[in-house]
């Protein structure tokens, strides 16, 4: 059984149940596609060093560094998105709006 969002009344508010949110206005998180230069060897931190919050990591593996995104600190904002070389980062819920 799926739990309704409560209706937006003052007594609602003070008891601590907020409507949910709409999915839709939550920013979307960037995905990084298989075609990134890191994942073939090549030492490219580009979508990193654009990142404004810090989202992009990169962790130590064989062969390389390998990229991932941290869902909580991404904001969506696209700033990695034009800094890749490959254009191997997009935002799926930007894209379905375009």
């Amino acid at each position: 059984m799926m739990s309704e969002a409560p209706i937006p009344t003052r007594r609602n508010f003070l008891l601590g149940r907020f409507a949910a949110a709409d999915p839709a206005t939550q920013p979307s998180t960037a995905v990084i596609a298989p075609t990134c230069l890191a994942f073939h060897g090549v030492a490219c931190m580009s979508c990193r060093d654009a990142c404004p919050t810090g989202a992009v990591r990169f962790a130590l593996a064989v062969g390389g560094a390998r990229p991932w995104i941290e869902a909580d600190a991404c904001t969506g904002c696209r700033e990695c998105v034009p800094a890749c070389p490959v254009d191997a980062i997009h935002l799926p819920a930007a894209e379905a709006t375009i």
